[in-house]
């Protein structure tokens, strides 16, 4: 497993096995990530819809108590088989969801993709079973075993993150013993269940329009690399007061910069996305100056960090939030940073970078059809939003191309001469994968993504660091329990070396890439 990069994502083969609608869920995160040609996303779609259709027959027709009647197992089967593909359509945009957590690691997208399948799992777990599941309301059982069964999911995929190499496949397969069981629970509920209330009425629809619908209220506020900080967070002017030296402060996406001339004076300088103005000052920015490239933010920051050193004679230390830490990242890996000794990273983003799909213009290549289906969703949320999105736009672009600069811990791998810290808000653990071992010093802390400098006991961490280089790590049980709980629900990694366009990044061979080894500038 290890061999073939897909050690992280053995967490998932718990649901291989699970109720309706998990199984089909795990399905659908694999074909969204390992396709490369619309006939491969057609036939591999076909494959997995027909397979787990097949595969549910069986464990039905199993658990089917002796002593009822039980259709015969060509209807049985069809039947299954026409529930599967439905199942697959109506859970297509979480398991898109799941695509954009492994691309960006934001705990946003994840409770996204969660609770909406959490809500509708008890309707469409009687699917496949009896004739007008989608009508009346699902028995109580039906729903204790829909948590049961997400309970058990996220508890296999902890077992199977924990235990050595070795016994990955004797837990994967007590997993799916728990699955059996309640496979054999879930037929005899519905079967002793047929008649429920309110059985004339289509709740199972109703309830899909009621997830649905906060869907589009989150996309309407909630984007990948979130931040929307404001120009002058007060935390911030907190941490300058008792700063001795020149730091650049970078903020991160959809965060904005109103000129103010506090951003232009020691010791904390903003970062301007849209560079300099002639008189060496950061230029005001909105918050679509933060979709710009990547490399195009690294190349403005080389020229702030010059100028501040010039200006000041000092060397420079770097403050970054959430994408400012990818545009530090690149900067440092990518070009020359002599006047650069310190970085502190705030809500960096662990493993991000996981999946890959092609620009619009392309015919072929990994993720094709995600790729669109992403481009639907987000034109649909961006109908109902206030700023223009895509997961076309330069920023998310570059990131993709560029991705194993940003994989496993390279965001906050150390780099030579430059002194780091990070700051990692411990919900954000929901989105990485289990077993990442870093050498740059981590202080895990209590939240979710965004600016964790509002927490006091962070801003004097932060002040210790830059005044006097104290990097003390700070690590909380939490943060690993939350990593191994998450992992049942992300989707698979796309490994680097079966991705063309990864081969060469920034002028370097990634070929023979693992996730846990640092690429050096």
């Amino acid at each position: 497993m290890r061999q073939s990069g897909l050690t992280a994502t053995v967490n998932i083969s718990p649901q291989a096995s699970a109720l309706w609608p998990y199984g089909t869920f795990h399905d659908l995160r694999w074909v969204l990530v390992y396709h490369r040609s619309w006939a491969g996303f057609v036939g591999e779609s076909i494959a997995a819809i027909v397979m787990r259709g097949l595969f549910c027959t069986v464990l039905i027709a199993l658990a089917w108590p002796s002593n009822m009647p039980r259709p015969s197992l060509p209807r049985l089967a069809a039947r299954n088989v026409g529930f599967a593909a439905l199942v697959g359509a109506v859970l297509s945009p979480w398991a898109a969801l799941s695509v954009v957590v492994a691309a960006v690691s934001l705990t946003w997208f994840l409770f996204g993709e969660i609770a909406p399948m959490l809500i509708l799992a008890p309707f469409l777990q009687r699917g496949g079973i009896v004739r007008g599941w989608w009508r009346g309301l699902p028995p109580a059982g039906t729903v204790a075993l829909s948590v049961l069964n997400f309970v058990t999911l996220t508890a296999g995929s902890a077992l199977v993150a924990v235990v050595p190499g070795g016994w990955r496949i004797a837990a994967a397969a007590l997993a799916g013993g728990a699955n059996g069981i309640l496979w054999e629970r879930a037929v005899r509920i519905v079967l002793a269940h047929e008649t429920v209330r309110w059985r004339r009425t289509p709740i199972t629809p109703i309830a899909f329009a009621v997830v649905i619908g906060p869907m589009f209220t989150i996309g309407s506020i909630a984007r990948p690399g979130i931040d929307q900080s404001p120009s002058e967070p007060p935390a911030l002017a907190k941490v300058e007061a008792r700063t001795k030296r020149p730091v650049i402060f970078l903020a991160g996406y959809d965060s904005h910069y109103g000129g103010q001339p506090s951003g232009f004076t020691p010791p904390i300088m903003r970062y301007s996305y849209n560079g300099l103005d002639p008189n060496g000052r950061p230029r005001p920015y909105n918050a679509l100056a933060t979709h710009q490239s990547l490399v195009t933010s690294a190349q403005l920051l080389a020229v702030q960090v010059d100028q501040v050193h010039r200006r000041t004679g000092q060397k420079v230390a770097l403050l970054a939030d959430s994408e400012g830490t990818l545009i530090t990242r690149y900067y440092l890996t990518t070009m020359p940073h002599p006047h650069i000794d310190m970085v502190v990273m705030v809500s960096p983003l662990l493993r991000s970078g996981r999946i890959y799909y092609p620009p619009p213009q392309a015919n072929t290549g990994w993720g094709i059809a995600t790729g669109w289906q992403l481009r639907a969703i987000f034109a649909a949320l961006g109908a109902v939003g206030d700023r223009p999105n895509s997961p076309d736009q330069p920023f998310i672009r570059s990131f993709m191309d560029n991705a194993p600069l940003f994989r496993g811990k390279q965001v906050i791998c150390p780099i030579e001469g430059v002194q780091m810290i990070a700051f990692v808000p411990t919900l954000d653990a929901a989105t990485n994968p289990p077993g990442l071992q870093t050498e740059t010093p981590v202080v895990h802390v209590p939240g979710l993504h965004g600016l964790r400098l509002n927490d006091p006991v962070t801003q004097q961490r932060v002040i210790s660091f830059l005044n006097d280089g104290q990097r003390h790590e700070h690590r909380r049980w939490d943060y690993s329990v939350l990593q191994r709980a998450g992992g049942a629900w992300q989707a698979p990694a796309l490994k680097v070396a079966l991705n063309p366009v990864w081969h060469t990044v920034a002028g370097r061979s990634t070929r023979n890439y693992e996730a846990d080894v640092c690429l050096q500038p």
